[in-house]
């Protein structure tokens, strides 16, 4: 995207200080939109991400997805800044480095999880996309547009585990991760409404 093909737009995104969230940010500035950006525990990366932005498009906050006053406050901060909120993209996301370091050579088996460590990742990867698009969509709504974006997964843990082609027939083993299904059925039913 360059140019101003977004120009007057607003867009919230989570989970904006590296990887491609990071890249979403400076894209939608790019074309054009003031983009509000979190990060959870480090204001550095989304400040970072404000500057390389060159701009005063970018307004870099700290916020915790998993938090429902965060949540609100992210939409307002955005409202009362900019005037309106268009575009939500739910980026932010705890990966499965938070289970074990080892996940991409050594399959994470379920039942060794540290429970709290779960409820982190369900936290940040289901519940968090549930509580921005709650707080962002009565101002979409009550503005007669908007577009929630959830982001839901990488590259890494898509793909098949190490030694794939000795399983029978050839069938990889996919890594388990607990935000796979749950939160993409949610998803589905926050775009369905």
């Amino acid at each position: 995207m360059s140019g101003e093909r977004l120009a007057g737009k607003v867009a919230i995104v989570t989970g904006g200080g590296r990887g491609l969230g990071r890249a979403m940010v400076l894209g939608l500035a790019a074309a054009g939109a003031r983009v509000v950006t979190t990060a959870s525990r480090e204001a550095a990366e989304v400040e970072a991400v404000a500057r390389e932005a060159g701009s005063d498009r970018v307004i870099p906050m700290l916020a915790n997805v998993a938090r429902e006053e965060d949540c609100a406050r992210v939409v307002s901060g955005a409202r009362d800044r900019f005037g309106r909120v268009d575009i939500l993209v739910n980026n932010a996301g705890r990966g499965m480095k938070y289970v074990s370091q080892r996940f991409l050579t050594e399959p994470t088996r379920f039942w060794e999880t540290d429970p709290d460590v779960w409820r982190m990742v369900i936290d940040t990867n289901v519940n968090g996309p549930f509580l921005m698009a709650r707080a962002a969509a009565p101002v979409m709504i009550a503005a007669g547009r908007g577009r929630i974006v959830n982001i839901s997964m990488n590259h890494a843990t898509m793909r098949p585990c190490d030694g794939a082609a000795s399983r029978p027939m050839g069938r990889p083993r996919r890594r388990w991760n607990p935000k796979r299904s749950s939160g993409l059925r949610i998803l589905r039913a926050q775009a369905s409404r």
